[in-house]
């Protein structure tokens, strides 16, 4: 996805999908008995990611910071959608994916540097060794700079071809640079960079070049939101069957004659969360929200005479034992306080 600073879609204006297969089937060469692992880290609403898992037997992976595209991104046939600021916001590691599509925001940041260079250094080391960089930028940020960030990664410039159909191309210079993962110490040559850079072919000329065997790459060792969104916890809330355990468990709940065996949902209230029962806690490590359950267990007393300290008796009395169960809502994660 390209971001050609366009206010009214948010900074948000696609690249169109019959570039990047031309691209792809031009200058890659996929495994037919392998998947390949995926990724777009400026997905939008999933198009491109897509189409490459769709197209290209690839396990996909996608990161958007708009919540709306992230949630229509989700519902697509894309593996794992992060909904998160792609340089701050995400938890990830490096060199496991086979196919990094990365097409950056055509923007400054908040210090006036360029965004592009911001997303080479914060996901170019997450492509495989052996694996494929398809990067899609604009001659103004295709600099020295640039190429210094690339070539200090370990890449080794391949291709670069524009589109001419394309109406990005016609309007803003848009071009394809594709580039392969070496081993860390692979330093190529910054002209190289730079001749390409100035030199893009036209994709739809009849001009061959030897496809790049592209590594498979692996499953990411960690890949996830710093903070999961409250939409994305509130899906899993819905789709789990914890609500329904939790009032299922006390529709069922009994008076005995003695004593409340089982409270009903008011008392559920006051004597499991003392009030804060669907309230969100912030506690140290995050917020929080409780629900649990009363059970009553019967404790043994002994009683003694005072004078002959022979015992006299036993006398059962009720105990009541609450158990809180805590979702963390900033770590989606389940926690039982005993």
């Amino acid at each position: 996805m390209a971001r050609l600073a366009c206010e009214t879609k948010m900074g948000f204006y696609p690249t169109e999908i019959k570039s990047i297969q031309k691209v792809l089937n031009k200058t890659v060469s996929f495994p037919e008995d392998r998947e390949v692992y995926a990724l777009d880290c400026c997905a939008g609403e999933g198009e491109a990611i897509e189409f490459i898992g769709n197209n290209y037997g690839c396990k996909t992976y996608a990161v958007e910071l708009n919540k709306k595209r992230a949630k229509v991104a989700t519902n697509k046939n894309i593996d794992v959608v992060l909904n998160a600021d792609a340089i701050n916001g995400v938890r990830k590691s490096n060199h496991w994916v086979g196919l990094n599509f990365l097409n950056p925001p055509y923007d400054t940041n908040a210090s006036g540097g360029r965004l592009e260079f911001d997303f080479i250094e914060r996901w170019g080391l997450t492509t495989a060794i052996g694996g494929v960089l398809v990067l899609v930028i604009n001659p103004s940020a295709a600099d020295e700079k640039m190429a210094e960030k690339l070539r200090i990664q370990g890449y080794r410039p391949m291709y670069s071809f524009y589109d001419a159909d394309n109406a990005d191309y016609k309007n803003y210079g848009q071009f394809f640079i594709v580039l392969q993962q070496q081993l860390p110490n692979f330093r190529a040559s910054v002209d190289k960079f730079l001749s390409l850079f100035e030199n893009p072919l036209d994709i739809n000329s009849d001009i061959e070049v030897d496809k790049i065997k592209i590594k498979t790459g692996l499953p990411p060792q960690m890949f996830k939101e710093i903070n999961m969104p409250r939409w994305k916890i509130e899906k899993h809330l819905k789709q789990s069957k914890l609500k329904e355990m939790f009032f299922s468990e006390l529709k069922q709940a009994v008076v005995a004659n003695n004593s409340i065996e089982h409270p009903n949902d008011g008392q559920a209230a006051i004597l499991i969360a003392s009030g804060v029962l669907n309230k969100v806690l912030k506690l140290k490590d995050g917020e929080v929200i409780l629900k649990g359950t009363v059970t009553k267990e019967q404790k043994e007393y002994v009683q003694q005479n005072a004078e002959t300290a022979q015992i006299a008796g036993v006398k059962l009395v009720d105990h009541y034992k609450t158990v809180i169960y805590g979702l963390n809502l900033t770590h989606a994660q389940f926690i039982k306080y005993d």
